[in-house]
């Protein structure tokens, strides 16, 4: 359950709330392996128009692993059965488990996440649809090594710009 957990946290940028309120219901697992989920609100959307999002592969076979029979799956039947917070604690566990130490949280594949947006190129309004955000805050703060990475000072030096000293 924690590889599922973790995989869906990740690939939808959920927050805690939003994966504890997900139902089997919620979910699609599509015959190419991907699948995709139902997110009927979130902080963001609180009138409750909702969104799909995509889930990769690995989530959607982790999620396949954990689904009842098919005869015996409730589409009204939470996904994790875990309230918000024991999904934070139960992320935390799984890091420390992993050997990757402390300072891991429920937001942690949130953030992963979005961090990997950015670095594979994804620009901010993307990523801000991606993870519903209303405001580049969040995520620009979540990404400013990444975008670092890719601003102007270093896309001038990797694309062979002229590094001069004592020009000041």
């Amino acid at each position: 359950m924690d590889v599922a957990l973790l995989s869906v946290l990740r690939d939808g940028l959920l927050r805690r709330s939003e994966a504890a309120a997900l139902t089997w219901g919620d979910l699609e697992l599509r015959d190419n392996g991907t699948g995709l989920l139902q997110l009927h609100r979130s902080k963001t959307d609180q009138e409750g128009e909702g969104v799909v999002l995509y889930i990769g592969r690995e989530a959607a076979a982790a999620l396949r692993a954990i689904r009842p029979a098919e005869q015996l799956v409730d589409p009204k039947t939470p996904v994790f059965g875990l309230s918000a917070r024991q999904i934070g604690r139960r992320v935390q566990a799984a890091a420390r488990a992993a050997g990757l130490g402390e300072g891991y949280t429920g937001h942690s594949g949130r953030v992963g996440m979005a961090q990997d947006l950015v670095r594979s190129g994804v620009e901010l309004p993307a990523l801000m649809t991606a993870g519903r955000w209303k405001s580049s805050k969040m995520p620009a703060r979540y990404t400013e090594r990444q975008a670092a990475d890719r601003g102007a000072v270093a896309r001038y030096y990797q694309e062979g710009g002229v590094n001069v000293t004592g020009s000041c």
